[in-house]
């Protein structure tokens, strides 16, 4: 489901800040196409609602001013003092802590220019800001599932009527603390670019590297053995 609306984004076939029905409704019919999974178009957009409050939970977690971020990874980490502490009163969080994120990219291409999602991209050495206090959260009201349950798990007859039930909670944090630093939100397709063109550079640096060892390692054995392996020479006929 994720990697069909993170296609819309980067193609540029989402041309406003949310999807449209028919974005939902070609979802589905791409999932039933694929895996066989019956989806109505509603169904799919509610569900989608489950990866947004997920993904505004790492935005708070990614928060934390002791926190720091492994882009290569995808990993929020703490050390283990502040990760104690932290866990006592947030138990749910530790899914979220010292690990890679699952399909972080693939919600931060979808969500990321609609929520202040502070800055990802920092080395891992590098403290995070704190929670920014300007931002305005609309998120589902919780349901009894939890936040990791696959689209395919869901119950057919009851998904619908329980998704429309669900209402909305907006509350503005407009009462946090001024000194709060702002978050820079970062525009989909051109995190999208970044990561594959880093892709590409680590590749390239990891194959000139490798052929750098296999010169190093000609050369070395022309020199030790050179009746076997001639040094070459300009003079030589």
């Amino acid at each position: 489901m994720l990697e069909y609306l993170v296609s819309l984004v980067v193609h540029g076939t989402k041309t406003s800040s949310t999807f449209k029905m028919v974005h939902y409704n070609g979802c589905g019919k791409a999932l039933q196409e694929k895996f066989g999974i019956v989806r109505t178009g509603e169904q799919v957009k509610n569900h989608l609602k489950t990866w947004q409050k997920r993904f505004r939970k790492i935005c708070d977690i990614h928060g934390l001013s002791a926190a720091n971020w492994d882009e290569d990874t995808c990993t929020i980490t703490l050390d283990d003092e502040h990760y104690n502490n932290h866990i006592k009163d947030h138990k749910s969080d530790a899914d979220f802590l010292n690990k890679p994120i699952q399909h972080f990219e693939e919600m931060n291409t979808i969500f990321g220019s609609t929520m202040a999602t502070g800055k990802f991209a920092k080395e891992s050495s590098a403290p995070l800001g704190t929670e920014d206090g300007g931002a305005e959260d609309c998120e589902a009201e919780e349901t009894g599932k939890s936040d990791g349950d696959a689209i395919a798990n869901e119950d057919n007859n009851g998904a619908t009527s329980s998704a429309n039930k669900t209402s909305k909670i907006c509350k503005t944090n407009n009462s946090k603390k001024s000194n709060k630093k702002s978050r820079t939100n970062v525009d989909p397709l051109v995190a999208a670019i970044n990561r594959e063109s880093n892709k590409i550079a680590k590749t390239i640096k990891k194959w000139a590297n490798q052929t750098m060892m296999c010169l190093s390692m000609i050369v070395s054995m022309r020199l030790t053995y050179p009746s076997i392996m001639p040094i070459w020479s300009p003079n030589l006929t």
